[in-house]
């Protein structure tokens, strides 16, 4: 099933039976730091984890299911990484892995408000939800340095992660990952600032935790080809990622009639509006 039909029936799915009210839609920007937490904790005493600093680009939707309730999700993608150094009988070791992935969050919010000032004449909305995350883990590419690289007279090995090869067939530099999870799921906890300069437009400032619930892959671990008996490192793939992630969301509204809801044009003899 390629990507694109995956979300697809992903998004009808999940929206094809409700009924919104106002309905908001623009772009998304984003930036957030991951780190892969390990189902083999022994392995912190040969490998120290670092933050990867990445960023996500797409569209968003928000749907206004009742007067402070939300539904929100956005198409993304997203770059996303593991980074990892040696430590103790191994500094030379690191492996930098950049992730590529199409994401779908989707987000129950509810808002709140706030006020401003001496006299809390100046108000301010604020969010908070949470919800499921769905990627697609399209593919990535990395940076492997090791001792037995060096010894190899390689000081490093620039890789492209491929997926179900034959072992026989996998190359030089490349990285095959044979039962990886392509489809993965996390959980999402979200707060963010509501602005509303003008009109009906919205701009949203988010911050969001995602607990990676999948393993990169549940049973093997990546291998690299080409260097036959000299390369025996195996990148550990029983990993869940991590991230936060700080973002910017435009949102416009598509339904301009719900922008005068509850009001009415028609001037009373004194020219004031009649509510």
């Amino acid at each position: 099933m390629s990507s694109f039909r995956f979300f697809l029936i992903a998004l009808l799915t999940f929206f094809g039976s409700q009924s919104f009210g106002q309905i908001l839609i623009g772009p998304v920007v984003g930036v957030h730091s991951s780190w892969p937490v390990f189902k083999d904790k022994e392995i912190k005493e040969f490998i120290k984890p670092q933050p990867f600093v990445g960023y996500n680009v797409g569209a968003s939707l928000s749907f206004r299911v009742q007067k402070k309730f939300f539904l929100q999700t956005s198409i993304m993608y997203t770059r996303k990484g593991k980074d990892l150094d040696g430590i103790k009988d191994d500094l030379d070791f690191s492996n930098k892995s950049k992730y590529n992935y199409l994401e779908m969050p989707i987000l129950y919010t509810i808002e709140f408000k706030g006020k401003l000032g001496k006299k809390g004449n100046k108000e301010f909305k604020w969010y908070l939800g949470g919800g499921p995350t769905v990627s697609y883990w399209m593919g990535g590419k990395g940076v492997l340095k090791d001792g037995d690289l060096v010894e190899s007279n390689v000081s490093s090995l620039p890789y492209k992660i491929t997926f179900n090869q034959e072992s026989a067939d996998v190359k030089k530099g490349e990285m095959n990952v044979d039962d990886g999870n392509r489809i993965q799921l996390a959980l999402n906890l979200s707060a963010g600032l509501i602005l509303e300069p003008v009109g009906f437009n919205k701009i949203m400032i988010a911050m969001r935790y995602e607990f990676g619930h999948s393993y990169l892959s549940r049973t093997t671990d990546g291998y690299f080809g080409g260097y036959d008996n000299e390369l025996f490192y195996e990148d550990e793939l029983q990993v869940r990622m991590q991230t936060l992630n700080l973002s910017l969301h435009y949102f416009i509204d598509l339904k301009t009639d719900q922008r005068k809801k509850g009001k009415s044009t028609i001037k009373t003899k004194k020219g004031k509006l009649r509510r």
